[in-house]
C-alpha cells in the first residue's frame, strides 16, 4: 500500500494505509497513521483551492478519522448535489458518527438497495442497524460485508468480526 500511495496519493489509498498502520499497532504506527490522515486533509484543501468538489472524499475520511461535524457538512453538501449510492452511504455514515442513527438508517438502506454490492456499504449499514436495535438485520449485513470482502477495511473488518462475535 505504501507503493500505491507513492504513485497515487489520493484520499482512499491514504486512508487505507493509515488504517493499516493503525491496525498493525506497533510503536510509531499511530503517528504514521495520523500522517496519512493529515495528507488526506492536505489533498482535500488543494483540491478545493483548485475548484475540485471533494465533499465525498471529505465526508468519508472525516467521518472515520477527523472532524465529525465537517464529515456531516460535506456529506449533506454532496447529497444536495447528487443522490447516488455513494453519497447515500457517505451521508448515512456521517450521520452515524454524529450520533444520528435513526436518521442514518434510511440512507444506509438506500445505499445498498440497488443491488450494487460494496462491503463498506454493508458494514456501515450493519453498524447503523445495530445502533438502532435491528440486531438480526445488523448480523446479516455485517456477515454479508465480510463474505463479500473479508479485508474491505483493516479497521472496519476487524470491528465487523468483533460485533458478530459479540452478537453470538
Amino acid at each position: 500500500m505504501e507503493q500505491v500511495v507513492q504513485r497515487y496519493p489520493l484520499p482512499q489509498p491514504l486512508v487505507e494505509l493509515g488504517e493499516l498502520y493503525e491496525a498493525r499497532g506497533r510503536a510509531g504506527d499511530a503517528r504514521q497513521a495520523r500522517d496519512q490522515y493529515a495528507l488526506v486533509n492536505a489533498w482535500v484543501s488543494l483540491a478545493r483551492a483548485n475548484g475540485v468538489d471533494a465533499d465525498l472524499d471529505t465526508a468519508l475520511a472525516a467521518a472515520d478519522h477527523g472532524d465529525h461535524r465537517a464529515a456531516l457538512k460535506a456529506a449533506r453538501d454532496e447529497w444536495a448535489r447528487r443522490h447516488t449510492v455513494h453519497t447515500a452511504d457517505a451521508l448515512a455514515w456521517a450521520l452515524h458518527v454524529a450520533g444520528r442513527d435513526k436518521e442514518a438508517l434510511p440512507h444506509a438502506r438506500e445505499a445498498t438497495a440497488t443491488g450494487y454490492r460494496n462491503a463498506a456499504f454493508l458494514y456501515h449499514r450493519g453498524v447503523i442497524e445495530r445502533a438502532t436495535g435491528h440486531t438480526k438485520a445488523a448480523r446479516a449485513s455485517l456477515k454479508a460485508a465480510l463474505e463479500l470482502n473479508p479485508g474491505f477495511s483493516p479497521l472496519g473488518a476487524r470491528e465487523a468480526r468483533a460485533a458478530l462475535k459479540a452478537a453470538r
